[in-house]
């Protein structure tokens, strides 16, 4: 008796250029998101440090965009202050600090400061990142969003 064998072959044309093609789609798709998170993040530190509390001009110099990171699906950038300034950066940011004793004393913006005036409806003092990023969060939504459309 002879046995029979079903065997199924199937052949998909192109297949490789399909494949390259898409690798291509997605480094480009990178590398626009790349550009686009950079920008935004300049845009942000560039507001907040025009509402940055001044002093001596360090927070300023201290606000910093750092590298777009991929991490399996997800694409972001950091952005803040420089570590050498951290933690003066968060008792500025925050309006407040806490003393040995566990006082809280609450921070008003200084002469310096309040002769920035207001810029974009937001005065300088506590709050000067997270108010940047509500300065540019409709810009944010509608660049992200334009870049994710095909």
């Amino acid at each position: 008796m002879a046995s029979s064998r079903n065997v199924y072959s199937f052949d998909i044309e192109g297949i490789d250029a399909m494949i390259l093609t898409l690798d291509r789609i997605e480094q480009e798709m990178e590398r626009k998101m790349d550009q686009i998170l950079t920008k935004l993040a300049q845009k942000v530190i560039e507001d907040a440090k025009r509402l940055a509390p001044l002093d001596s001009g360090d927070l300023e110099a201290a606000l910093v965009v750092g590298e777009v990171k991929k991490r399996i699906s997800r694409m972001f950038i950091e952005l803040g202050t420089s570590p050498e300034v951290d933690d003066y950066a968060v008792v500025q940011h925050e309006g407040f600090r806490r003393t040995k004793g566990g006082n809280v004393v609450s921070l008003s913006p200084g002469e310096k400061t309040r002769s920035k005036g207001p810029h974009k409806g937001y005065m300088p003092g506590a709050k000067y990142l997270e108010n940047a990023i509500k300065i540019n969060e409709r810009l944010i939504i509608q660049e992200l969003s334009n870049a994710l459309r095909f």
